[in-house]
Formats: structure tokens, C-alpha cells, sequence
């Protein structure tokens, strides 16, 4: 188990440009098994939840090649196995191997799927698209001769069941219309891929079209992430220092930038940059996590010690209704807080060195923004799950001045 140590209460300065969207690489990842061609995948992050998804592809009979961020993908001989629970227990994202694994060999059995423990992430939406699609059930294993398109209604926005739904139409037989879908912008990033890869799909607000149709590899670039942009952006501001971020795109931040301008910051958005610097002055704020354009729920925990840190102030998760585990972690830093009713009251703290555990990935990100804060020698534990989303976030900070070991 690795550790991050932090000398904090130094002021960050400077510019980080974001790697590609965690978030937009996973499910690019995983579409290229339905695809039967050789496909390349631009500005892939090398993290810990991408390096798990090469290794269950390459289980899969994928050849996978890194040349620096750009990853090459021949899915022209795969052979259908079941995954290896220690890998798809590892991260959320092998919850779309039901899409590409039905779609490509007509079966998928899965007896874990991972990623971080904040809430009860049930799958049984993705399910409910298997089973539309046209898969039978028995036990851990659907299978189906042949996916047919279909209309699909959901009552609640899922991500994970929308981008599932997308990778099963793609390649279907006839025509799949998804109605309730979430519209996250690593979305719009798959639809992108699956579309240079020779799929047909119009998307708007009110639905997704899709005519499955045999596919070929793709080609396409990920998406800035616009969770460690807005994670970069409280750095700067926890601190009392002044960052820019560089490599997303400024419309997927509006959420945050408006509610750290409410909070207190200023804020400057350009055309390809974000810059926010504290104005001195604190307000205490109310922030609701949902589906997107809404705040989302990746960055509550990032706008937490940001809340300590000036008056205070509410969090309500809509899309993870318990996400809020993370903050007794932040409490050796000094972080107060209180939870009912279904939301967290987070007060406005005074924040000491300390040490602590890494719980989950951005509750992990959240402990590193008190330990940066906070005079003094802080030690978080767990590192590693924190770089399962972050690329080298050790060097980054340190670019903009901060004092950090990865040990």
C-alpha cells in the first residue's frame, strides 16, 4: 500500500493541463468489443482503472499497444471468457462488459463488479437493458443468440445503464430508441467513438437513436476530465493561491464554477481555460449533486474542505443519496460535519495536519485538499486508489508549487 505525504499551507500557483476523462476512456474502452477491426484511442489517462480494463480486454484475446497516451486496440480475434473476478471487482466500469460481452459473444457472466464502496450501486437497470435487448437470465449469466433493437424508457437517469444501452444497440438487429437517458458528456465521447467506428446514432435530449450495424475499429480522442479539472481548480482555492486549468472543455464546469462563485471565488472561464482565486470573502452554500448539467457527484467531495475551509455549508447527493462516508476520514484534519435527513452539514473548520486513509477515489482526492490546506506534515494511506482517477496527480502539484511525496 503506497502513501502521500504533504508539507501544506503553501499558496498553489500555476497551470495544469487535465488528462482524458477517466469516465470517457472506461466505456471507450470496453465498446471496442464490439468491434472487429483495429481501433486507436487518443489521450487515454494511464491510471489505475485503465490499466484494469487493458488487462480484461487482453483476457479477452485483445492486443492492446501504449504509445504514450494514445492506445491501439486490435479486437479482431477475441474468444469469449468468463472475466476474472479479482479485475472486474476492482473497478465500476466492468459493469459494461454486459453490453460489449452479449453483444460480441452472446453471453456475459459476472459474479463481482467493483469500483468505490460510498453507497449501494445496484446494477439492476443494466439488467433491465440486457433483458429488453432481448437476454435471458439464469443466475449470473444472460445470454442471447442475437440482440434486437428496442424502445427503452427509464424512470431515473443512470449513466452506467445508459452507456450499456448504447453498446447493445450499436450492434443490435434494427433500431433501439432510449428515452430517460443520462446526457454526461463521456457519453456523447462513446456515441463519438462508436460513430467513427461506422454506428449510426442520433442524440438529443429527449432520446437516443441507434441502427446497430456491424462495426469496424474506431478512432477518436478523449475528452478532457472535467472532475480533476474542477479537483485542480479547489487546490488553488483551498490554498488561497490562484490555479489554472487548461484541456477541458470550460461548459462541462459550469456547475462548479458557479457554485465556487457562490462560495466566494473568482472565477475566470475562457475559451479553452478555467482560472479561480480566492476573493477572501466566504459565504456559506447549498450544493445538489445530479445528473448532468446538474453539480455532479464526483466533485461533492471535492467541494466539501472548500466548505470548511470558508463558511460552511449543505450537500445533497440526488444521483448517490449516501455518498458521504468520505468526510469521517477528513475529521483527523480538523474537518467538522454532521449528516441527517439525508444530507451533510459540513462546518466551517479550522484545518490541522493529520493522517488518514484514502476511503474511496475522490474521497481520497478531498483528504489530500484539507492535507495541501493544513500547516504542518499530513500522511494519507491508500494512495494507490487515489491514482486509480488521478494521472500522476504528485507531479502536477508539484508544478504548482506544492509540497508532495508518493511513497
Amino acid at each position: 500500500m503506497r502513501s502521500i505525504r504533504i508539507i501544506g499551507g503553501k499558496k498553489l500557483f500555476g497551470t495544469v493541463e487535465v488528462s482524458g476523462s477517466k469516465n470517457a476512456a472506461l466505456p471507450i474502452l470496453f465498446s471496442t468489443i464490439i468491434t472487429r477491426g483495429i481501433s486507436v484511442i487518443r489521450r487515454v489517462p494511464d491510471i489505475g482503472d485503465v490499466r484494469v480494463a487493458i488487462s480484461i480486454l487482453e483476457s479477452l484475446g485483445a492486443s492492446v499497444i501504449r504509445i504514450g497516451d494514445t492506445l491501439t486496440v486490435d479486437t479482431r480475434s477475441l474468444h469469449y471468457r468468463d472475466p476474472s473476478p479479482t479485475l472486474t471487482s476492482a473497478i465500476r466500469a466492468s459493469t459494461y462488459l454486459l453490453g460489449a460481452s452479449l453483444s460480441r459473444f452472446g453471453l456475459c457472466r459476472i459474479s463481482s463488479v467493483g469500483g468505490c464502496s460510498f453507497s449501494d450501486r445496484p446494477i439492476d437497470m443494466h439488467l433491465y437493458a440486457t433483458l429488453a435487448f432481448g437476454g435471458v437470465r439464469e443466475g449470473d449469466l444472460i445470454s442471447c443468440s442475437k440482440l434486437s433493437g428496442c424502445e427503452l424508457d427509464f424512470s431515473i437517469k443512470s449513466v452506467g445503464a445508459t452507456i450499456n444501452s448504447i453498446i447493445m444497440a450499436a450492434s443490435a438487429k434494427g433500431k433501439t430508441v432510449i428515452r430517460g437517458h443520462a446526457s454526461e458528456p463521456h457519453i456523447e465521447s462513446l456515441i463519438d467513438f462508436l460513430v467513427s467506428a461506422g454506428a449510426l446514432i442520433s442524440f438529443s435530449e429527449r432520446e437516443i437513436i441507434v441502427e446497430g450495424r456491424e462495426l469496424h475499429g474506431g478512432d477518436v480522442t478523449v475528452i478532457g476530465d472535467m472532475i480533476e479539472a474542477g479537483s485542480y481548480l479547489a487546490a488553488g482555492l483551498i490554498t488561497g493561491g490562484e490555479v489554472t486549468v487548461t484541456g477541458c472543455d470550460v461548459s462541462h464546469l459550469s456547475a462548479f464554477n458557479r457554485a465556487v462563485s457562490m462560495l466566494g471565488a473568482s472565477v475566470t472561464a475562457k475559451k479553452s481555460s478555467v482560472t479561480v482565486h480566492s476573493e477572501g470573502r466566504y459565504s456559506f452554500i447549498r450544493v445538489t449533486a445530479a445528473p448532468y448539467p446538474a453539480f455532479p457527484t464526483d466533485l461533492q467531495p471535492i467541494i466539501a474542505p472548500l466548505m470548511a475551509r470558508g463558511a460552511g455549508g449543505e450537500i445533497f447527493d440526488t444521483v448517490w443519496t449516501s455518498r458521504y462516508g468520505y468526510l469521517a476520514s477528513l475529521t483527523p484534519f480538523g474537518l467538522s460535519y454532521s449528516l441527517k435527513d439525508g444530507y451533510a452539514t459540513v462546518n466551517r473548520s479550522d484545518l490541522n495536519a493529520g493522517e488518514t486513509r484514502a476511503t474511496d477515489l475522490r474521497g481520497g482526492m478531498s483528504a489530500l485538499l484539507c492535507a495541501l490546506a493544513a500547516d504542518g506534515e499530513s500522511v494519507i494511506h491508500g494512495a494507490e486508489i487515489i491514482m486509480r482517477g488521478y494521472e500522476r496527480p504528485e507531479l502536477k502539484l508539484r508544478s504548482l508549487g506544492a509540497t508532495v511525496f508518493l511513497e
